[in-house]
């Protein structure tokens, strides 16, 4: 019985999923495969099955789950014990949203591996929704979130800047030679958004269902480039962080539509769950975000 093959079989019971599980640690589906089943060849019996397509744990199954974590948590103790405390090492896993991860944290992602190379970094894009669920699973040691506050009781949330919202267009779309853009104006428009569970797009939705504004066609896009050249071809209007499209609307490409509904401004902050033990490494991260990223500002 192998600590690997136990931290395997923890992250299936927490993720429910034998894909899901090789994804997140890196290895093939076979290896995580292999894992469960030289486990259950040692235990001599069964630790999972299946009603359909969903995946529980059997009744042994759920006996080695606690000895697996208090096994887990020992090892992770014993290693932390004995590691150099002196320089940051080990593993980090961090979330953060796309916009985020290429517009403020590539500098600091780049200082960080040159200062500390014997840490391993692994970046998760996704969204805060998502991001939440991993932190409160322990399966992720740091996020960044664009929220407008963070409120969770469970959750720390350190606030680091403003983050300004904008609608654009192309400037051939009818809206952006609008001297005002107002909910009414959107009934009927098409929308390109980013995934749903951002912050900023449900602040939308929510002001369109108050206001009984329907959008004719909403595209659903995952990645950032491609809904600005979607934007910029005159496929619909989106809202993202000004930060994605300075370019574009200074080079003329795209309009800032002059919108007067309500505020749809976010924040950026750094969340960390309120029990995660802080390594060396992760308390060397936050310092150094705090010192590049930091500025003084106050929630609403």
């Amino acid at each position: 019985m192998e600590i690997r093959q136990l931290k395997t079989f923890i992250t299936i019971v927490k993720l429910g999923s034998f894909s899901q599980t090789a994804q997140f640690l890196g290895y093939t589906q076979s290896t995580v495969t292999t894992h469960i089943q030289l486990l259950e060849k040692e235990l001599d019996t069964a630790l999972f099955e299946r009603f359909g397509h969903q995946l529980m744990l059997t009744t042994d199954g759920e006996r080695l789950y606690d000895y697996a974590e208090q096994i887990a948590k020992l090892a992770d103790d014993a290693k932390n014990e004995f590691d150099n405390f002196q320089v940051p090492r080990g593993p980090i896993v961090i979330g953060m949203p796309e916009s985020l991860c290429v517009y403020y944290l590539t500098d600091v992602l780049k200082e960080y591996s040159s200062l500390y190379p014997d840490v391993g970094l692994k970046l998760q894009l996704g969204i805060a929704s998502e991001f939440r669920t991993l932190l409160r699973k322990n399966m992720m040691d740091l996020a960044f979130c664009l929220e407008k506050n963070i409120r969770d009781a469970d959750l720390v949330g350190q606030l680091l800047w403003p983050e300004p919202i904008v609608m654009v267009a192309s400037p051939k779309h009818t809206l952006a030679k609008q001297k005002q853009v107002k909910v009414k104006d959107l009934q009927g428009q098409t929308f390109v958004f980013t995934d749903s569970g951002s912050n900023y797009r449900m602040a939308l939705e929510e002001i369109l269902i108050k206001a009984d504004v329907q959008a004719r066609t909403v595209l659903e896009i995952g990645q950032i480039q491609t809904i600005k050249q979607f934007v910029i071809s005159n496929l619909g209007i989106a809202i993202l962080p000004l930060v994605v499209v300075k370019e574009e609307i200074e080079a003329g490409l795209l309009t800032a539509l002059r919108w007067q509904g309500a505020d749809l401004k976010t924040n950026a902050y750094l969340v960390y769950h309120k029990d995660k033990w802080h390594s060396h490494a992760i308390r060397a991260f936050i310092k150094l975000v705090q010192e590049r990223l930091l500025k003084r500002v106050d929630p609403e």
